[in-house]
């Protein structure tokens, strides 16, 4: 099959050698140039071949504010085998934040721009923070935050859990833009109140190059020393403890509770050689094929592309690949008249990892634990053999997105009108056999789909008054219907494993689940954009949304928007050649946030719940359930739940210096997300969980430089490009509803005036060295939860003197999130070498080491069977674990290892060598022809050159951390140790210029 593509790509490819027609001047300017069909074509050269550009985006008339440039060297990236936009974007830009906890390829990937706007408490919560994705202006419809509701355990979210932003063929993308400014943001609207990330692909034909083909390969190098372990191993580091008991009897029942399988030394199974890794890690292959063909002249011009990418991880078998088509068209169907479409498909499928973690948090339900894998290869294989046997997870996504735009130009008016698609599926089918769970097999079968339609319009009228004013004025107005909706079915205890479907499975027990939710959302937009000669800018936005997800009296939003830019260089400094460009520019706009759960708009309401001791979770909707029953459990929903909102603020500074040989940009900003939602606790007797309310208030605040510079550059001999950014983030909550103080939620805790990222923790300080040691008040010892402390007991901090420890005792410490990240790039060029080092960084956050806790929390965590007591084969190692903890009595029945603790609170920082890029140009010589005619023409059709390169990636980390990597921590800052290696890769590539 894959050679089937490749071959097909190439045919595709060759039919596009005997053109190289350049776009032609055009009355209509209808087409905006993104960049030649090579990513590194000279934009300059494109744009003297051609005016094709739309008026709307003519920026010699328009108003312009200066702003911040936060856009991706595409050409540096597509040399590294990142697959997902999140890749792309990590340590890149100032202000962006990429959470990248396991090297499984095509999982989810968390991204934040500039820090978390709301408390995350939960996967769900992580999702809802996530920044918007246009892709050509079209706004990406991802999962809804429900996918991690449906299970009792949010392990993943229920389907296929892959990432749709890593569908996206990166060859084809023109440009990568992140939006940060408040006035950008306001005109971008609700969708984009976390920031919005502009993917633009390559929509048509300008000139240059007019076709391309790219292929690269490498390998995936796993952990090079695995320090493996068994039941010896674990046998000594459980007898360090036997000493510690308080009294024989203690020491007894200690030694009783060692699980079977440790005690018979004799039993090679547990402490025979262990020698599982290679059956678990192996080297992985990677690659990548892309084709564009490319033709155009002033009438039309067309772009096809073709790619495919496999991607393989380095531990448990996973493996991730995608093919994409996408084809543009545009067409001046009179000077003043013009029209364009684009088609974006892609198929992408994944194999994932087989931990039986995740394997019980979709099933939901645990067997017999107590007997672990073995660590013994032979022993280890066999249950693989039979994993795979009958075994069926198929994960498939299908994604399909465009447009079908008009415009119209007359004078200095321009109308665009235009109908837009996101539309993907999500389809997942599981079955694992019976010699997997105790004689139990299981089928679950997902179904489920994202879709939104879009009607745009907008029409911008443009003018100046003698040459000194320009003014243009611009309407919008927007329709959007999105619809998510799935089929879930799950089915236990079959009675033949060869039957893997509910249809003729002989299933026991079956359930049925089907959910649609709904979100309509009309906007207007007025905007008007002024400039006085090339001094001063200055734009006003006006912006109204309705949404179907709010509630009635609060549906409607008014938003305004406001910014200016004042350009010091033409004003103070035109004698001063030196100074190549000063502006100062400001911006503030208040944005919707917009609401992807339809819940909150229906105010007090009914849920369908099975009726079951399994107290399955599922969200109010319609569906073959025959009772109702308030969501005791999902949190009561009142009313006077309105629209939240963010005030955003920014000012900022852009200068450079010796014919922009050096420039320096500087930003503040500050950005206020108030009357979110939040679960606040309500009086037992009701009967809820808990209850929502608004009135929540959380404030980020920080400051980005990027500094970068030409320290040489001579374009014949040596030329050095470097560029050095930073990015300080603070966040704080300023408002609880209800004028509440603090608010504790599972095992965080929010107060006013703290961080929302902050740990909540006791302090630990050593251990109770005799029982004297333990303080005394009243004639009682200290105590927790009615137990008295004693010797070889953790020594806890009383913070409020009670002489009891308790909740009230934890204290707020360290931050999950990376307060200062940033990135050092450096491109070097001699002659036809080139060299390109990327490093990237990030300070002064934390984790908890709960893969620690739990290695050392093993008496409590074997006695209360959960999906935290399992043990992966990946366990029977030592990761750099840590052995300095102290040594607590585990007997005591105080649990000395919770994981609640700062004894397990470790920094985070960290430096990577990301990646490192030798190239090589190698030029094709032409041959000459002094006749005239075809032969002539025929000489401009042959190969431009060749350009070779090979990529590092991963190459070098310095931490502290005590773990694998310190960029496999998951988002509520916890290390469980669950994360696959983020490997080493070496990539060779060519890419051919026609």
């Amino acid at each position: 099959m894959k050679n089937a593509i490749i071959r097909f790509c190439a045919i595709v490819a060759l039919l596009g050698f005997g053109s190289e027609i350049r776009a032609a001047r055009s009355g209509g300017h209808l087409f905006l140039p993104n960049d030649s069909i090579s990513p590194d074509e000279n934009t300059g050269q494109m744009m003297e071949n051609t005016d094709l550009i739309r008026a709307a985006h003519d920026t010699k008339k328009k108003a312009v504010i200066y702003a911040s440039k936060d856009t991706l060297n595409l050409w540096e990236l597509s040399r590294s085998p990142y697959i997902s936009l999140q890749q792309y974007l990590k340590g890149t830009l100032p202000g962006v934040y990429v959470q990248e906890t396991t090297g499984e390829p095509g999982t989810m990937q968390n991204m934040l721009i500039r820090g978390l706007s709301t408390p995350v408490f939960s996967k769900g919560d992580m999702s809802s923070a996530q920044p918007v994705v246009f892709l050509n202006g079209i706004p990406l419809l991802t999962n809804d935050a429900y996918v991690y509701g449906i299970k009792n355990a949010e392990v993943n979210p229920i389907g296929t859990a892959t990432n749709i932003l890593a569908s996206l063929n990166m060859d084809n993308v023109a440009s990568i833009e992140v939006v940060k400014d408040a006035a950008r943001l306001a005109k971008l609207g609700p969708l984009a109140a976390n920031g919005a990330i502009l993917v633009n692909l390559k929509d048509g034909y300008y000139g240059g190059s007019n076709m391309f083909i790219r292929a690269n390969g490498g390998i995936a190098i796993p952990p090079s020393e695995i320090k493996m372990t068994n039941a010896a191993n674990d046998y000594a580091f459980r007898m360090r403890f036997t000493d510690l008991c308080a009294t024989n009897d203690q020491r007894t029942t200690y030694l009783n509770k060692m699980p079977a399988w440790m005690k018979d030394f004799r039993d090679m199974n547990f402490f025979g050689e262990p020698d599982w890794a290679n059956d678990y890690y192996s080297m992985s292959p990677l690659y990548n094929f892309s084709a564009s063909m490319g033709s155009g002249g002033s009438m039309a011009n067309y772009i096809f592309m073709l790619g495919y990418t496999g991607n393989d991880g380095v531990a448990d078998n996973t493996n991730f690949n995608k093919l994409t088509a996408s084809f543009a068209l545009n067409m001046n169907l009179t000077d003043q008249l013009g029209v364009s479409c684009l088609l974006n498909v892609a198929r992408v499928s994944r194999n994932g990892n087989r931990n039986m973690r995740d394997r019980y948090a979709e099933i939901e339900y645990l067997p017999d634990l107590t007997t672990p894998l073995s660590s013994v290869s032979s022993v280890y294989r066999s249950y693989l053999d039979n994993y795979e046997e009958y075994k069926k997870d198929d994960n498939l996504n299908n994604l399909l997105n465009g447009y079908l735009g008009v415009n119209y130009t007359w004078g200095g008016l321009h109308v665009d009108t235009r109908l837009m698609m996101d539309y993907n599926t999500n389809v997942r089918h599981v079955f694992w056999p019976m010699g997997l769970m105790e004689s139990v097999n299981y089928v679950s079968n997902y179904s489920g789909y994202n879709r939104r339609l879009i009607w745009q319009s907008s029409a911008d009228y443009k003018f100046d008054i003698q040459k000194t004013h320009f003014l243009n004025m611009g309407a919008q107005a927007i329709i959007m219907k999105s619809v998510q909706h799935y089929n879930y079915a799950q089915a236990y205890d079959g009675t033949d494993d060869t039957k893997p479907s509910t249809n003729g499975g002989g299933f026991v027990y079956m359930r049925r689940f089907v959910d649609k939710m709904k979100n309509n959302m009309v906007s207007a937009l007025f905007s008007v954009d002024y400039r006085y000669k090339n001094l001063f800018d200055a734009q006003v936005v006006f912006r109204g949304d309705g949404s179907s997800n709010i509630q009635k009296d609060s549906r409607w939003l008014f938003t305004p928007a406001a910014s200016a830019s004042l350009n010091l260089k033409n004003l103070l400094l035109q004698d001063l050649p030196k100074v190549s460009e000063l502006a100062l520019r400001g911006s503030w706009a208040r944005i919707g946030r917009y609401q992807d759960n339809n819940r909150f708009a229906a105010g007090p309401q009914y849920t369908g719940e099975e009726m079951t001791s399994l107290g399955q979770p599922v969200t109010s909707s319609y569906y073959g359930w025959a009772t109702v029953a308030r969501p005791y459990n999902t949190g009561w929903i009142g009313y006077e739940l309105g629209w939240p909102y963010s005030d955003k603020w920014n000012i900022g500074v852009n200068t450079s210096f010796f014919n922009q040989r050096l420039s320096l940009e500087v930003e503040y900003y500050n950005n206020t997300d108030c009357d979110l939602l939040t679960t606040i606790p309500v009086s037992r007797e009701y009967g809820y969980e808990y209850k929502y309310a608004s009135g929540m208030k959380v404030r980020n605040s920080g400051v980005e430089v990027t500094l970068s510079g030409k320290p040489f550059n001579n374009a014949k001999g040596f030329s050095w490009d470097a560029s050095f950014s930073l990015a300080y983030n603070k966040n704080e909550l300023l408002q609880l509803p209800e004028n509440l103080n603090e608010l504790v939620i599972g095992n965080r805790k929010l107060q006013v005036g703290h961080a929302i990222d902050q740990f909540w923790l006791y302090q630990n300080e050593g251990v109770y060295a005799s029982d004297a040691d333990v303080p005394v008040k009243d004639g009682k010892k200290l105590s927790m939860s009615s137990i008295e402390f004693a010797k070889n007991d953790p020594k806890w901090k009383d913070q409020n003197g009670d002489n009891v420890i308790n909740d009230d005792d934890k204290v707020l410490k360290g931050h999950s999130l990376p307060p200062v990240t940033g990135s050092f790039v450096n491109n070097f060029k001699l002659g036809r070498f080139d060299l390109g080092i990327n490093l990237f960084f990030a300070l002064g956050h934390d984790a908890i080491n709960y893969r620690s806790s739990q290695r050392y929390n093993f008496l409590t965590l074997e006695n209360t069977p959960s999906l935290e007591s399992l043990r992966e084969i990946f366990f029977w190692q030592n990761t750099n674990d840590k052995d300095n903890y102290p040594l607590y009595n585990q007997m005591s029945g105080l649990t000395p290892y919770r994981a609640e603790q700062d004894l397990f609170l470790e920094k985070l920082s960290y430096l990577k060598l990301r990646s490192l890029t030798l190239g090589y140009t190698m030029p094709i010589g032409k041959k000459a022809y002094k006749g005239e005619g075809k032969k002539k023409d025929a000489s401009k059709k042959k190969l431009k050159d060749i350009y070779f390169y090979v990529t590092g990636n991963n190459l070098l980390t310095f931490t502290g951390f005590s773990g694998d990597d310190p960029e496999l921590v998951e988002m509520d800052g916890y290390y469980r140790g669950y994360g696959q290696p983020l490997s080493r890769s070496v990539i060779v590539g060519l890419k051919l210029n026609f």
